[in-house]
């Protein structure tokens, strides 16, 4: 393995989880000595330099960081925004496979998270990495026609949406599954004292630019039950955060808005509860693997989510209590006996760090490759 290429139809910087795990990732890799370059779109009007994606994501590992010329506009079509952006993503991938090309030793790892890319990196003899993490028609036709690949491995984040594909041959046997992680840099050495009956939501108010379910919360904790306890929100965009606090009736909900990473892990630390809350799609339902609730674990807090399969299926759910979603009664009915439990520490936590899941995914490539894989 020479160098780690992430080619991505990503931009950058962006406050979405997906992004933030991308970033993770790179770190990790050069972590492990791993030459890293991230390259993605030159599209949107700001700021993509290498300084300022730094200083947004607080990086302390660093990798390279290229952008290739984006020729079709973006964010110009009012109407047919979803087509526009499929084809733009399909042409600019194919670009991209193209141009990366020229960079690409015998010996490197291409990466990504565009279904696009994956498919036409294949044709390399290079080992290449797509990370899947919903479930879609053009993965499904992509799948089919690159499954005798021997060189693609596909990550997924948990086994609902594996079997969701119903992989065969190479594919199935290449594949991994890889839970979201917390990044272990962001909790050393911080002291803080934990509130009683704090409870905090952290991530974007918009999963795939849907409002997730906050009303609900703010909502539920205006509820005479929960005076004695305290809801913070951290999160954005901004202009629903604006428009969100003019439903705010009661003094125990502070929507704090979004704040760089290490101070959202703060807010995690000195909460005693976590909410896990998202909209009643089958991506929510089944596929999901949240960054949040192993930032959660990490950190101490108990877990408090909706009774979905995919949040049922998470790892280490010791410390976890499940709602009907959208039922304020059962909500509060779990929310009260959280606060009555105490928080069981499971040291198993620590092999959800980036760290490890970069090493694992590392010796998964090692074995497909028949190398002697690096020890954990």
């Amino acid at each position: 393995m020479n160098k780690l290429i992430y080619l991505t139809y990503q931009v950058f910087p962006n406050n979405k989880a997906n992004n933030f795990q991308t970033i993770r990732m790179l770190e990790n890799f050069s972590k492990q000595k791993l030459k890293s370059i991230l390259i993605f779109p030159d599209r949107g009007n700001f700021d993509k330099s290498y300084e300022s994606i730094k200083e947004f994501y607080q990086i302390e590992n660093d990798f390279e960081v290229k952008t290739y010329k984006h020729y079709l506009p973006f964010n110009s079509f009012k109407y047919y925004e979803k087509l526009t952006f499929l084809i733009s993503s399909f042409l600019w991938s194919f670009y991209g496979v193209v141009k990366v090309r020229k960079i690409l030793g015998t010996k490197d790892i291409i990466m990504t998270r565009t279904h696009w890319i994956a498919y036409f990196a294949s044709i390399f003899s290079n080992s290449i990495i797509y990370e899947c993490h919903k479930f879609s028609k053009i993965d499904n036709f992509i799948f089919k026609r690159i499954r005798n690949k021997k060189n693609v491995v596909i990550i997924f984040p948990n086994k609902n949406l594996e079997k969701s594909f119903g992989l065969n041959n190479n594919l199935k046997t290449n594949s991994l599954i890889l839970n979201s992680s917390f990044n272990e840099d962001f909790f050393e050495n911080i002291k803080v004292d934990r509130v009683t009956n704090r409870v905090v939501f952290v991530g974007s108010l918009l999963r795939f630019n849907e409002l997730r379910n906050i009303n609900f919360l703010i909502d539920v904790f205006s509820d005479n039950r929960l005076k004695e306890f305290e809801l913070r929100v951290v999160g954005g965009p901004i202009k629903i955060v604006e428009k969100l606090k003019k439903d705010v009736d009661s003094g125990n909900v502070t929507l704090i808005g979004p704040i760089p990473q290490k101070e959202a892990i703060r807010e995690i630390l000195k909460s005693e509860i976590g909410i896990l809350i998202n909209d009643s799609d089958t991506h929510s339902k089944f596929h999901t693997s949240p960054l949040k609730y192993f930032e959660y674990l990490r950190g101490g807090v108990k877990v408090i989510a909706v009774n979905y399969p995919s949040h049922k299926q998470l790892p280490l759910n010791e410390n976890n209590f499940y709602f009907e979603s959208n039922d304020k009664e059962s909500f509060i009915k779990n929310i009260l006996k959280a606060s009555k439990a105490t928080f069981n520490q499971n040291d198993e936590i620590n092999n959800f760090s980036y760290e490890n899941r970069v090493k694992k995914l590392l010796i998964h490539l090692a074995r497909l490759e028949g190398l002697e894989p690096p020890t954990l």
